[in-house]
């Protein structure tokens, strides 16, 4: 059976709103307890802007129709009307440009809302507002939503009061995805495996360095073997998180490895995964010689508090560390752009 982590929903949060671009959602929340970051807060948050977005009246726009009627009207489509011209129906098949407010905004809206009625996790009050709310939208499409549908929407000074609502949604969706993925959530907690947690927060690494500094350039990185002869059958190497200094010589490496057991057991001695530091060392001596590099394993704290510093020469070092998600956000923001602290005068 797969390890599972627990982590506080105010902290899967956070994790969420960077990897979705989104980080200043946690800003919109600097006055609200982190505790009170839950589950049905956030449900609360979407009925609010759900509720300011009915009351000011929903974004309309023109909508293709194709329907069966007896009276003509907007562009007649003789291929689809043929059958019944033929046995002399009095019905034609025309398209429509209707003005109506079922658009993808509101489709978001309400599929999100009823979501949260149905999700037994939340109070039964703010269910019972969702589906008051969702009753205003009986002109409105249920769609099956998925990660591609945000990708489609394209937000302009029109439709920007949208913004808010569409971000809790789609953290709303992430947190449903990643629920129907792995095993116990509650209101305050959610319980990931493994997999998904590692794959979770290497994006969000990624998104964080991205966003919250500016003197290096951040992105995944496949890295080249040196060494000669048929490479069809070498592993390729791709790290999570990659740093290049844009001023000087400076890179940074960092790989998340999310196990249950950060050290692993041979004759009854403790030690780091072998396999993990093999592979980051890997990475480091697959750079040019003139380079200040620093590799960086991060675990999750599962008991032990861990930061460690190994070094291989004057301009190669290799670290790894412990992340406590079940710390505060301050706490976990501050740790993350620490590490980076030494190089980078933000």
């Amino acid at each position: 059976m797969e390890t599972e982590f627990k982590v506080p929903i105010r902290n899967l949060f956070c994790l969420l709103s960077y990897t979705n671009n989104m980080p200043e959602l946690i800003d919109n929340m600097s006055d609200v307890d982190e505790e009170l970051i839950n589950y049905d807060f956030l449900a609360k948050r979407f009925n609010r802007e759900a509720k300011c977005l009915l009351r000011r009246g929903l974004i309309k726009d023109y909508v293709r129709r194709i329907e069966e009627t007896n009276r003509l009207g907007g562009r007649m489509m003789v291929g689809e009307s043929m059958s019944y011209i033929l046995e002399k129906k009095p019905l034609v098949v025309c398209e429509k440009d209707e003005y109506s407010r079922d658009i993808l905004l509101n489709q978001i809206m309400k599929v999100a809302l009823e979501g949260i009625y149905g999700n037994r996790l939340i109070r039964k009050e703010t269910r019972k507002e969702s589906y008051l709310l969702c009753e205003q939208l009986p002109d409105v499409s249920t769609i099956h939503l998925k990660r591609e549908t945000f990708v489609r929407l394209h937000l302009n000074r029109l439709n920007q009061h949208y913004k808010p609502m569409i971000h809790i949604a789609r953290l709303l969706h992430e947190l449903k995805l990643l629920s129907h993925k792995s095993g116990e959530w509650t209101l305050f907690n959610a319980k990931l495996e493994g997999t998904a947690m590692n794959r979770l927060f290497e994006e969000f690494l990624l998104r964080f360095y991205q966003i919250e500094q500016s003197q290096y350039c951040v992105q995944s990185e496949r890295l080249k073997w040196k060494l000669e002869g048929d490479q069809t059958f070498l592993p390729g190497m791709k790290t999570d998180v990659s740093m290049t200094n844009k001023n000087s010589q400076d890179k940074i490496i960092i790989d998340a490895k999310f196990y249950k057991h950060m050290f692993q057991q041979n004759f009854d001695k403790a030690s780091f995964h072998s396999y993990n530091m093999y592979q980051m060392f890997t990475y480091l001596m697959h750079h040019p010689k003139d380079l200040n590099l620093r590799g960086i394993l991060i675990y999750p704290y599962n008991g032990y508090l861990v930061n460690e510093s190994y070094r291989w020469n004057e301009n190669i070092t290799m670290e790894v560390i412990s992340i406590n998600l079940n710390d505060s956000w301050l706490e976990i923001y501050g740790t993350l752009k620490r590490l980076i602290c030494n190089l980078c005068n933000e």
